[in-house]
């Protein structure tokens, strides 16, 4: 397969990913819970280029707005020694499966670090993992409360993480919600009753009668 092949087979792929990363992820909150502890992740429109693999120039707004409207051309793509075309699949895939993973059995990972970043967490399906960190601003402050996902990674991440644990609840709201109302995985250990008094104060009435 030519170069050019490539880069027009992988184009098509990341507009489909598009497509599906803006219909489930964006403009969501999830609440993973796990060990009675619980984080809140946000999947960001522009952190969807860097997820790809891919190397282009166009800004990362830019490459999201092109790739979910269909306008994403083969030539505004390539491939480097860092981010090989065999890679970029694997990432482009993976971004199709994120939606499943987001409402399925996982794992959370605390304190992973790789050759070139540290993040605070990240989620696995034992095929991929999805790394998390705080947004900061140009002070180092800290911006909103929610982790942000800001890496995939072709790998489990165990062996680089301190920790993992088991996630035994997912939930789901819309940004602009004030309470979680639609469970996306609840562990067959797991309730909803027996979760501590903080995680069910952020969770719809509906879902705790």
């Amino acid at each position: 397969m030519s170069k050019k092949q490539d880069r027009i087979d992988i184009a098509e792929k990341i507009k489909t990913a598009a497509i599906l990363y803006k219909q489930n992820l964006v403009g969501k909150r999830f609440m993973y819970v796990f060990e009675g502890r619980y984080i809140e992740v946000i999947y960001k429109a522009e952190n969807f280029r860097h997820l790809t693999g891919v190397d282009t120039n166009l800004s990362a707004k830019r490459f999201y707005k092109y790739a979910v409207k269909g306008q994403l051309a083969a030539s505004q793509i390539w491939f480097s020694p860092q981010h090989p075309f065999s890679l970029c699949t694997r990432k482009v895939q993976h971004i199709g499966d994120v939606a499943t993973m987001a409402g399925s059995e996982c794992f959370m990972l605390e304190e992973i670090k790789t050759d070139t970043m540290s993040y605070k967490f990240g989620t696995t399906d034992l095929k991929f993992s999805l790394c998390l960190n705080k947004e900061m601003d140009q002070n180092g402050n800290e911006k909103g409360d929610c982790y942000v996902v800001q890496s995939l990674r072709d790998e489990d991440c165990f062996s680089k993480s301190d920790e993992a644990y088991v996630v035994t609840h997912i939930f789901s709201r819309q940004n602009d919600g004030k309470e979680y109302t639609e469970v996306l995985f609840i562990d067959d250990s797991s309730d909803i009753e027996s979760l501590p008094e903080e995680i069910k104060s952020k969770i719809s009435g509906e879902l705790l009668q």
